[in-house]
């Protein structure tokens, strides 16, 4: 472990491992399909406990589905998230109402397969805009992640 300072009023310690690295967390991640080429493309890291939490969202106009329900969310729980889903190949922006939904479905399916109040889960999107995400394959994908939580780390 190593301490490093961005100033004299703040310290932090580095912990060597992936996200896992602090007890109580919990991550999988799969291929459920999003993306063409077969690669992971869906994530979900838990946490045993309600964790505080804190995220910086756009100021810009135009917000992607995941950044209204995850802002929508952490103001419901207080701050407080136990399971973050991610995507990858498929923002969910720029697709309208029907994106909120597939988002707040998303966020659902998480806290479903979690055994998770909705409201202490956080969604996050990235790749291709202006396309919908394929509810299927990321429920599906849900589902199948939640089955292979692990709080080890693999390369």
């Amino acid at each position: 472990m190593s301490t490093r300072s961005l100033n004299s009023e703040a310290a932090f310690t580095e912990i060597t491992g992936a996200v896992t690295a602090p007890t109580g967390f919990r991550a999988s991640g799969v291929a459920c399909g999003i993306k063409k080429n077969g690669k992971p493309d869906l994530a979900i890291i838990l946490s045993d406990t309600p964790a505080a939490s804190a995220a910086v969202f756009t100021l810009n106009k135009a917000q992607a589905a995941p950044v209204l329900v995850s802002k929508e969310r952490l103001a419901a729980s207080g701050g407080r998230s136990r399971v973050v889903v991610i995507n990858s190949g498929c923002a969910n922006a720029c697709t309208g109402p029907e994106g909120v939904r597939t988002a707040e479905l998303m966020a659902d399916a998480a806290a479903g397969a979690a055994f998770v109040d909705p409201s202490e889960v956080l969604v996050a999107s990235t790749g291709v805009i202006g396309v919908a995400l394929d509810r299927e394959r990321v429920t599906a994908g849900i589902a199948s992640a939640v089955t292979t939580l692990s709080s080890s780390s693999r390369s």
